[in-house]
């Protein structure tokens, strides 16, 4: 009998962090058992078709509504802007969803947070605050990225969770395990989300 495929979309974050995209992708393939598999989506390791007529990003676009479950990644960099229409059209469709983010960006909100807010509590747009990009943390539309996938300002008990990793080689993984290991488990939850 075939495996039930549980399909992870992966968003397409990368530039600079290539290896760990790769490493997240690989260890989520690698979980199955009798009954279920993995299939990740993600633009980086070539898994997302690109689908005559459109573009990459409306290719990806595509993969978010079809996956079962959609895995963010925030990083300090905000390229293309593809991860953002991701996680809007994640959040969108209401995808069962979970976020890892660099450290850095937790850091950033913090600390920026006295410039880019009138009113740190209510989050009342400072319109004069400006960022200029650095080495360490590209775009201040990050930490609007990170707000949205943790709803921040939502009540507690409808907040979502940003697994933070960089502090050391590997800690990604050691969240994708907690998450994914059991894909008994992860199955289960799932279908309760969905139902």
């Amino acid at each position: 009998m075939a495996k039930e495929v549980i399909k992870i979309m992966v968003s397409s974050a990368v530039y600079g962090y290539e290896n760990e995209i790769q490493q997240i992708c690989t260890v989520i393939n690698s979980y199955s058992n009798s009954k279920y598999e993995y299939k990740t989506l993600n633009s980086h390791i070539g898994s997302i078709p690109p689908i005559p007529g459109l573009s990459n990003a409306d290719s990806c676009l595509r993969a978010v509504e079809d996956c079962d479950y959609f895995f963010g990644v925030i990083l300090p960099r905000y390229g293309s802007g593809i991860t953002k229409d991701e996680f809007d059209k994640a959040i969108e469709l209401d995808k069962p969803r979970g976020y890892l983010s660099h450290y850095t960006v937790r850091i950033a909100r913090d600390i920026l947070a006295q410039y880019m807010y009138l009113d740190i509590k209510t989050r009342e747009r400072n319109l004069d605050f400006k960022f200029k990009p650095t080495p360490i943390f590209q775009d201040a539309r990050i930490i609007d990225m990170y707000n949205e996938a943790i709803k921040d300002g939502e009540p507690i008990e409808e907040r979502k969770w940003a697994q933070e990793f960089g502090h050391s080689s590997g800690d990604a993984l050691v969240f994708v395990e907690a998450l994914f290991g059991d894909i008994e488990r992860f199955k289960t939850d799932l279908d309760k989300l969905t139902k």
